[in-house]
């Protein structure tokens, strides 16, 4: 079982919050990396190189969908897989997938040896590959956080990239062939065993029908082992993140790029688009090791990984990484929870995340360690971060601004530093109109009223992103209570509180006071520009989002549709704005600045004007 498909929120998990190998990768290269990368969101400009690895491996996975007994070589393509409205495939939609209705091709057309089945594999990778490369450089030119230019992306590197990855699978097959086709050969010629995730071929999930390159007796064939290869990778119509797999208590995730298991045993098969050189390399082998270790959890502990390889499609080598002992894996189970309960079940402070990067690691051409494995340097690691001049362990400096006044249009502004934005607030007052509180199945509370004192009024309700679990149980019409951690906001001139797993509601004494007219829902703020997150495309993206940092910290400024500036449109990575009367906000435990009615934006400095990052 290749996919889990999870329900984080059932379990109280926030499904943006989860652990993967990527975030565990970075913490263990440096924690104040880490926090940098996901709770200050200072995520570094994507270069065109992606393009390069998103165009290989979708045009690896349309040709391994074919089929060499149903598609033409020269044909187009043929297997495209219906999807449900959420871009996940319609498994269970028999009528929809294109396989069961095409015609299998004259069996002289077959290929029949590896010479021939290499040969057809090439030529369909060169009906996908131009389409693989425009949606690439698409989905590239569509990110307002990038950096470069397409030129510097080689379509001619990426095709010899794709033809490496087919002799590659074309190994697979050769193996299958001389070893009989494996254990599945005459289960699946006759039409059973498939899977609950079976590999995409262009048929639904249910089909208990031979397949047309089946054989009904005698040696197998080629065609039969380009079938009985075909390994699980996730579908190249499907859309982003549906087919990753969650660990069965919901805190971790990860999505695998092929997984071969025609042997009966499980491979799990890591493509990178690169010839292996580089620190990335260190990084790899604890991907595929934590791959290694989600599979065992999503197969209760029962099933364990045969072989782990990364396969370096620029080197045209196979790397072997050893897959972690049963022992190994229940420590990493363990060190794992505690880690997510450290950095993703509450907001970790920047001190609880010290700048001590790990060693810098250096490897050669595919992959293998070099003479000298390890920069000798501890410090090594900072001269090629993006965040050296943000991180007071290097000694790399930044023009940040940090601004307490800004005078424009005539009027004198006070500005709050990025880090000394408060979002979230304490406020004492009398419950009325209360309804619920209802207890939820992962103990959160859901419930409504309004928190009164004096004549002022807020509306409390849970935040769109879960609800309290420390709700007193005395909570009734008239009770004086104390609400602490709310994130507060305005709508339509009414004071709205909302709460979330971090805010609690208890019993408050006479005494206590926190008035509902002190709390702050405006904010002035300056910063640069670290990235611009997203753009109003006309499609479905309808808000201007960027990241500013200050020599305080940093925050998120978004507006949405007919509240975005006009400004927005020319503002780059690196200028200095001013966002004034913003609204005070907050996404995932960061502050955000959110330009509303009334708010404006100010260029103050234009990128130009001040040293790069």
């Amino acid at each position: 079982m290749p996919v889990r498909q999870g329900n984080p929120e059932a379990v109280g998990i926030n499904p943006f919050r989860r652990l993967s190998a990527s975030q565990v990768i970075t913490w263990n290269s440096c924690n104040r990396l880490w926090y940098y990368n996901y709770i200050e969101r200072l995520k570094s400009p994507l270069p065109p190189q992606i393009i390069r690895g998103n165009a290989v491996e979708e045009c690896i996975c349309r040709v391994l969908r074919d089929s060499p007994v149903l598609v033409d070589a020269n044909a187009e393509d043929e297997m495209e897989s219906p999807l449900l409205d959420d871009g996940s495939p319609a498994y269970d939609n028999q009528l929809a997938w294109p396989g069961p209705a095409t015609i299998e091709l004259p069996q002289d057309q077959w290929p029949t040896d590896r010479s021939s089945l290499l040969s057809w594999a090439e030529a369909r990778a060169e009906v996908h590959f131009d389409r693989c490369w425009e949606a690439a450089v698409d989905d590239w030119e569509s990110l307002p956080n990038r950096k470069g230019s397409v030129d510097d992306a080689d379509s001619d590197e990426a095709r010899e990239m794709v033809r490496v990855g087919l002799r590659m699978h074309i190994d697979q097959v050769e193996a299958c062939l001389n070893a009989g086709g494996g254990p599945g050969l005459e289960i699946w010629r006759a039409g059973e065993g498939r899977g609950h995730w079976p590999p995409p071929d262009g048929f639904p999930r249910q089909w208990n029908q031979p397949h047309p390159a089946a054989q009904k007796s005698g040696d197998i064939l080629w065609s039969e082992a380009w079938e009985l290869a075909r390994p699980w990778f996730v579908d190249p119509d499907a859309g982003q993140w549906k087919q990753t797999t969650s660990h069965p208590d919901e805190w971790f995730q990860g999505e695998y790029d092929m997984v071969y298991e025609w042997t009966g045993q499980i491979r799990i098969i890591d493509l990178k688009a690169s010839i292996g050189r580089g620190d990335r390399s260190a990084g790899y082998i604890d991907q595929l090791r934590l791959y290694c270790w989600l599979w065992w959890e999503t197969h209760d502990r029962v099933q364990e990984v045969e072989a782990l390889e990364i396969w370096y499609l620029g080197a045209g080598t196979i790397k072997e990484v050893e897959c972690p002992s049963g022992r190994e894996m229940e420590k990493l189970s363990v060190e794992l929870s505690e880690l997510y309960q450290k950095i993703h079940a509450r907001n970790p402070d920047i001190d609880e995340c010290p700048s001590e990067p790990s060693p810098l690691h250096y490897f050669d051409y595919g992959g293998v360690p070099s003479e000298v494995p390890i920069d000798p340097d501890p410090r090594a690691r900072c001269t090629h971060c993006d965040l050296r001049g943000v991180c007071e362990g290097s000694d790399h400096e930044l023009d940040l601004p940090l601004e307490r006044k800004l005078d424009r249009f005539g009027h004198s502004w006070p500005i709050t530093p990025l880090g000394e934005i408060v979002t979230r607030v304490n406020v004492v007052g009398e419950v009325s109109g209360l309804r619920g509180p209802n207890l939820s199945e992962d103990g959160s509370v859901e419930l409504t009223f309004t928190l009164q004192e004096g004549y002022d009024r807020a509306k409390v309700q849970p935040s769109r992103y879960g609800a309290p679990k420390d709700v007193t149980r005395s909570i009734t019409n008239g009770s004086r209570v104390r609400i602490e951690n709310a994130m507060a906001s305005m709508w339509k001139g009414e004071v709205v509180l909302d709460l979330d797993e971090n805010s609690s509601v208890s019993v408050a004494n006479d005494s206590e006071k926190a008035a509902i007219v002190d709390i702050e829902t405006k904010v002035n703020a300056v910063g640069r520009v670290w990235s611009i997150n997203a753009f109003p495309d006309g499609e479905g993206v309808s808000r201007w989002s960027v990241t500013l940092i200050d020599q305080t910290g940093s925050a998120g400024v978004v507006a949405f549709r007919q509240f975005i500036p006009l400004a927005a449109a020319g503002i780059n990575r690196g200028d200095e704005i001013a966002i004034l009367n913003g609204e005070i906000g907050e996404f995932n435990g960061q502050p955000q600045v959110r330009i509303g009615p009334g708010g404006r934006l100010v260029v103050l400095r234009d990128s130009t004007e001040v040293p790069s990052f």
